[in-house]
Parts: C-alpha cells; sequence; structure tokens
C-alpha cells in the first residue's frame, strides 16, 4: 500500500524572524535581547537562533575555499587518519608504543623530539632504533623537535634513503613554534626558512606526500590562547613562512603545498568545529591573496585534544573530554586526528591508556561510520556562521599581528604573552567562580577517588629560555586538593567541616549538598548534621565532631532567627571559623557583628574561600 507523504508544516502558517523576535522581546519583560546570547571567548557570542538568511549556501566539500574539507568525498574514501603522538623519553619504550600501537591500529606517527619535553633523538643511529618497526612506505611520520628542526629533518631523510623509500608525513620545520614554545631559536627565523627552501623545492617532486614546513599552535593553545588567537596566529605563521619561501625564490604553491598545520581541539564542541572549518577557509584566503591557485589552497589539517583540558584529579572523566573534542575534530573534516591518552597530564602514558585512546577513535570511524559522511556539519546555519564569524574575528586579529612587523617581532616584544596573560586571567576567573566548572575536579569532586599514578621519566637538564608556559585550567582547584592530601599524610585525615543544615530535609538538601560539593572541591571533607530543634543541639553535635570550622546551611528563612545566636554558640564552644551557606543580602552587617566570618554561595570566587578556610584550617 503506498503512503502519502504527510506534510505537518503545511497546517501551519509561516511565521517570520521578526515575529520571533517581538515575542521574544515580549516574555523577557523589558530585559535586553543580549540575555539570550551566551559569551564566547574572542569577543564572540552565541545567537538564541540562527536562520538561513544568517549565511549563504556553502560550497561543496573539495572545492576552494574548502570550509567543507578538501576531499570531494570527505572521509568517506577510507576515513581521516589515526595519527597518534608520542613524547616518551626513553627511546626503546618508545620504538615499542609505536610498534604496539601500529599493530593495534594506528595509522600515522606524530614524534614529539627534544630533549625537555619529548624524545630524545640527537642523531641518525637514534632515530632509525626508535623507527625501527614502522614500515615507512606505508607509515606517515611527523616530526615536532623543540629544537634544530632542519637536523632533525635531515635525520628522517637519512632514514628513509637507507630503507629505499619516499617518506610521507612532515619533517616538522617550525621555527615560530619552536621559538615560542622554548623560547629561543639560535639559527633565527629567517636563517631556517632559508636553508628549508631546497628542501621544499626537492621534495616537491621527490617526495610529495611529504610536507617540509609545519605550523604548530601547541605552544599557544596550551598556554591558553583562544580560538581566534590560536586561529589568527597560526595564520600569521604560515604567512611568515610564504614569505620566507618567497624570499628564496620558491613559487606560492609549491610553498603552500609543503605546509602541514597542527591545531589543537578544546572543551566546547561547535566552536571546536567551527574553528577547524575556519582555518581551511584562513588559509585559502592567505594563499590566494599571496597569488595561490585553488590547488594550493588546500589545507593539510592534523588535530590533537587540548591538553590544557584535561584534569589531574579524576581523570577517567579525560576519556569524555577527548572522545568529545575527537569527535569535533572530525565533524570539521581534520585530516589526522591524534586522541591524547586521559592520563597524560599525570606522567608519561601506558600501554592501556593508549589503547583507550586509540579505540576512541577507532569506535568514532568503525562502528559510528563517522567515515562515511562529508561534511556532517555542513548548511548548518549555526556553524556556518560561527565559522564565518570566528575567520572574520582571527583574521582581524592577523592585521593587528601584521601591523607589529609579524609574528616574530610579536613574539620578541611580549604581544603574545601580553595577550596570552589576559586570557588567562579572565579564564581563571571563571573557573574560580564555577561559572566555568570542572567535572571531577570543582564540580562533583570525589575525595575517595583512587589515584593513578604514572611517573615521567627522567630527562636530561637542559638550559633554556623562557618560551610560552603551559597551563591547565584545573590547576587551581588541583592546588587545593594536593594540600589536602599533604595535611592527610601529616595528621591522618583530610581537614573537616561541621555542617550544621537547619530545617526539614526537604528544605535543606539542596543547599547542603551544593555545601559538601563546594568544600570537597578544596578537598575539605564535610561531617553533616540536620534536624536540630534548636541551638543548643546542633552546639553539642558540633562540639562531638571535633571540627574546628562550622557551616550554617538551610533555608533564608531561618537565618534571621538563627544564625546569630548560633553563631555566637558556635565561636564560644571553639569553631575558629563560621560560615553561612547562601547569600547574606541585607543580614551581612548583622550577621557579620555576630560573628560569621564567610559566606559560601553559588557566583562567589570560591577557590578564594576555600583558600581562605585552608589558612584558618592550617592546610598548607
Amino acid at each position: 500500500m503506498s503512503q502519502v507523504p504527510l506534510h505537518i508544516a503545511a497546517e501551519f502558517p509561516a511565521r517570520t524572524l521578526e515575529e520571533w523576535r517581538r515575542l521574544v522581546d515580549k516574555d523577557l519583560k523589558g530585559k535586553p535581547f543580549t540575555v539570550l546570547q551566551s559569551p564566547l571567548e574572542g569577543g564572540l557570542a552565541l545567537q538564541p537562533l540562527y536562520a538561513q538568511a544568517d549565511t549563504a549556501a556553502p560550497q561543496p566539500p573539495g572545492v576552494a575555499p574548502y570550509v567543507r574539507g578538501t576531499q570531494p568525498l570527505g572521509h568517506t574514501e577510507g576515513g581521516w587518519l589515526l595519527c597518534q603522538e608520542y613524547s616518551e623519553p626513553d627511546v626503546t619504550l618508545a620504538a615499542e608504543a609505536l610498534r604496539t600501537d601500529l599493530e593495534r591500529g594506528t595509522q600515522g606517527v606524530w614524534l614529539c623530539l627534544g630533549e625537555a619535553h619529548g624524545i630524545p633523538v640527537k642523531d641518525e643511529a637514534t632515530l632509525a632504533r626508535l623507527l625501527a618497526h614502522v614500515p615507512l612506505d606505508r607509515t606517515p611520520v611527523h616530526l615536532e623537535p623543540d629544537s634544530a628542526p632542519l637536523t632533525t629533518a635531515s635525520l628522517l631523510m637519512a632514514v628513509a634513503d637507507k630503507a629505499g623509500v619516499k617518506p610521507s608525513g612532515s619533517l616538522g620545520i617550525d621555527p615560530l613554534g619552536i621559538l615560542a614554545r622554548t623560547g629561543a631559536l639560535p639559527e633565527g627565523v629567517a636563517a631556517v626558512l632559508a636553508e628549508a627552501a631546497p628542501l621544499v623545492t626537492s621534495r616537491a617532486q621527490s617526495a610529495p606526500e611529504l610536507r617540509v614546513l609545519l605550523v604548530s599552535t601547541r605552544a599557544y593553545a596550551d598556554a591558553g590562547a583562544t580560538s581566534v588567537h590560536e586561529l589568527a596566529w597560526a595564520m600569521a605563521t604560515g604567512v611568515e613562512y610564504l614569505r620566507g619561501m618567497e624570499r628564496a625564490g620558491v613559487a606560492v604553491d609549491v610553498a603552500a603545498r609543503s605546509v602541514q598545520f597542527a591545531l589543537s581541539v578544546g572543551g566546547q564542541f561547535f566552536p571546536e568545529i567551527a574553528k577547524l572549518r575556519a582555518a581551511r577557509l584562513l588559509w585559502a584566503k592567505v594563499v590566494a591573496a599571496s597569488g595561490g591557485p585553488p590547488e594550493a589552497q588546500a589545507m593539510r589539517l592534523h588535530a590533537r585534544t587540548a591538553i590544557g583540558t584535561k584534569t589531574q584529579r579524576d581523570p577517567w572523566v579525560n576519556i569524555l573530554r577527548a572522545t568529545a573534542e575527537s569527535f569535533a575534530a572530525v565533524v570539521a573534516g581534520a585530516d589526522s586526528v591524534s586522541t591524547s591518552p586521559f592520563d597524560e597530564p599525570l606522567g608519561t602514558p601506558d600501554e592501556g591508556s593508549r589503547r583507550l585512546a586509540r579505540n576512541t577513535q577507532l569506535i568514532l570511524r568503525d562502528e559510528s561510520s563517522l567515515n562515511r559522511v562529508a561534511d556532517p556539519a555542513g548548511g548548518s546555519y549555526y556553524l556556518e556562521q560561527l565559522t564565518s564569524e570566528l575567520a572574520r574575528a582571527a583574521w582581524t586579529e592577523l592585521q593587528r599581528i601584521e601591523s607589529l612587523g609579524g609574528l616574530e617581532k610579536a613574539l620578541a616584544q611580549g604581544d603574545i604573552a601580553k595577550v596570552l596573560a589576559e586570557t588567562r586571567a579572565a579564564r581563571e576567573k571563571a573557573v574560580r567562580s564555577r561559572k566555568q566548572p570542572i567535572v571531577g575536579v570543582s564540580e562533583f569532586p570525589f575525595l575517595g577517588e583512587a589515584p593513578v599514578r604514572r611517573e615521567a621519566r627522567t630527562r636530561s637538564t637542559v638550559a633554556s629560555s623562557e618560551g610560552l608556559k603551559p597551563t591547565r585550567i584545573a590547576e587551581p582547584f588541583e592546588s587545593l586538593r594536593d594540600a589536602s592530601d599533604r595535611y592527610v599524610a601529616a595528621h591522618g585525615q583530610r581537614p573537616t567541616a561541621f555542617l550544621a543544615s537547619l530545617g526539614t530535609v526537604a528544605e535543606h538538601t539542596a543547599r547542603s549538598t551544593w555545601v559538601v560539593n563546594a568544600l570537597a572541591a578544596g578537598g575539605i571533607e564535610s561531617k553533616e548534621k540536620h534536624g536540630f530543634a534548636d541551638p543548643a543541639a546542633v552546639v553539642t553535635a558540633f562540639a562531638e565532631s571535633g571540627a574546628t570550622l562550622a557551616v550554617i546551611s538551610g533555608p533564608d528563612a531561618m537565618y534571621p532567627e538563627w544564625v546569630p545566636a548560633l553563631t555566637a554558640a558556635l565561636k564560644a564552644k571553639g569553631a575558629r571559623t563560621v560560615a553561612v551557606a547562601g547569600r547574606p543580602g541585607e543580614h551581612e552587617a548583622a550577621f557579620r557583628a555576630a560573628g560569621v566570618d564567610l559566606f559560601i554561595f553559588a557566583g562567589a570566587d570560591l577557590f578564594a574561600l576555600l583558600n581562605s578556610l585552608h589558612a584558618q584550617l592550617g592546610v598548607a
């Protein structure tokens, strides 16, 4: 029996965006429309509604400016490349990790080389030993050294030549990236680019699948850059490399085809998708402005999950974070993706954590079939508009960097460090107040979690200049938990708080549960009591608890009657600190006069409050 399509929309009259806006304004009752917008870092904001009028029809995948990917069929011809990153300082262990992972699903390797933070490779023999189990004829190898990029590039080519293969991947010559990470580049950016030019020209013919130049945003992303800054500084790097190649006589189309990009993917799912799409758009615009043809405007993009979003506390949540970030990279059309092991913030990852990271992508590809979809984000009014907004904002920042004389001068003048410091300060403010919550650390912490320890391998001590400092957003609260652990080691128990929950269970549960979690974010354990009939019962229970910190929690209506007398009684019974859960409002002066030391409430600087409690409890 044939079925007649049911067109439900036809039963309703068409509505316009203006009509929707009038209804919204009515419901807002005088509040500005901006209260419905969600601010993003970089001066952007998410709108409550996106419509077709907000964006033009997108180009198909594989067509310049490559917003929807560089391949006409997206990932449908096999999928993105599962390309894991390695920084194990023991070359023998690193070689074994490469062998194991390649046998079990990894398709490409990204080698972070260096004495301080990577694999120490000083000569051809060491690199050959590292790559002993890597089939160079079919495995892309990418280098990212923290010094001497021309030397490490020559080592890889020598190993490949002896094996009689044409290598693929990238040589990792990224002088600006090294300068940003380490603060030093003795050879100088211009000299490195000049020496790299013959490689760019020769490899374009002899090994077309091998990229020579690298634009890595690792230093900026790890130091806390916003998406706008990461995009802009990546483009500024690419611009300087194209100029360096032009000075050496390399044609722009040859130079552009020799650049490998590597960007980080953070925790904001949709904005991160838009960021990677905007990166392709921006690079196409840069190459086109430099005179490059459409074919040369295609970006080869590696995406790595961000280290700054990961936590040492409750690190198992990092598995979920890395999954979402990997998913965003795939949806955005990255050519290769690296998923960081969940225990990376704790030290050198082991085989088990690398397996979880690897299988995250295998599930996305082989079980979720994301490799069968060409640009799933394409056509979304929201993502198309956000992509354009990110690209415009990044282009404005690129122009600002150009006005300073380029990225190298911006780094030397301290401009990049200044911008990053301002960004980190704003982000830390949001983290400290839990406007930007961190699950397992500032939200829903578990004081009884079993530790997952990974010891970092011993590294050589290397003198270096000051580069951009990596940071993780969880560090402030993790420092409080570390102090709590030291307190346990010294005293046999955690710093504790007596929680006096007033009123019925229904009246105090929501607030008291919130307080327990807030205190736990600082490693303070709560001893909760409730159902008190009068202040005397509270004082008796407090004395039995042995605590010196008391927190009063209950409905606001009970506070004016209970708090002053109860605070005085608790102080008389030995409480060094009395806190009240909730905003004090008009009663603050009276409560403080009665002896209340502080108020714990949503939106306050929780880190500062907890740090103050640590000082009063003798936690160092």
